[in-house]
């Protein structure tokens, strides 16, 4: 278990650490639909006070993926198909402008990262490795995000996507949509790196589309797995 032992004087750090550590905790699964979060426990676990832990708590709150019940008690979120659809149509608006833009700045060095990038999904996929074709994903989107430097569409861009994220690649596994998904990752950065503007909305839609439905299905089919 991560532990923090920072000064109690650093308070923007350790709200940040704690924040992003329930981020990785939820969105990775070790902290399941509709599980209880304890400030105590969290507090004892990070070796910090519980005012950080709280202020993480109300930051997750107002960002989606935790509730507090009428008792100010905290729990990880359950997503609804109807947030779903509203996140997916969010997202496909998004990330056609973010990929547009991307594809209008991108240098050549991260045109070549890009491209390894989704070599490395690919092979991830084919290995039925999760762990690493997330890490790559993840990258993925960095570099897109930095070359469309705009700093207020990312942040949506990564709050929304972090409300089905959990979903996403439960699903992912689940259908095994992974090598699918990287074969549309692949058609995704040949179109930024070659600049074919036309090409972008089409092929984010197609994935967005599929993101959407593998949500719904799995979220349908497998709620007791889920919670």
């Amino acid at each position: 278990m991560m532990t923090y032992k920072a000064k109690e004087s650093q308070a923007p750090s350790l709200v940040t650490d704690a924040y992003d550590y329930l981020v990785e905790a939820i969105t990775s699964f070790r902290l399941p639909t509709n599980a209880p979060i304890s400030e105590n426990k969290l507090a004892t676990q990070l070796g910090i006070s519980r005012t950080p832990i709280r202020q993480a708590l109300q930051r997750l709150e107002s960002e989606g993926l935790i509730t507090k019940s009428d008792s100010s008690r905290f729990s990880v979120a359950l997503i609804t198909p109807k947030q779903v659809e509203e996140a997916c149509d969010l997202l496909q608006i998004i990330d056609t402008y973010l990929f547009t833009k991307a594809a209008q700045n991108l240098d050549k060095k991260e045109a070549e990262e890009l491209i390894a990038i989704t070599a490395q999904m690919i092979k991830a996929a084919e290995n039925n490795d999760k762990d690493n074709w997330s890490k790559a994903d993840t990258q993925f989107h960095n570099i897109i995000i930095k070359a469309a430097d705009n700093q207020t569409v990312s942040g949506l861009a990564v709050v929304t996507r972090r409300k089905i994220q959990r979903f996403w690649t439960r699903s992912a596994v689940y259908e095994n949509r992974l090598g699918s998904c990287s074969k549309e990752h692949e058609v995704l950065a040949q179109a930024i790196v070659n600049k074919d503007l036309s090409a972008i909305e089409p092929a984010v839609r197609a994935h967005i589309s599929h993101m959407r439905s593998s949500i719904l299905r799995i979220l349908e089919t497998a709620a007791g797995f889920l919670t």
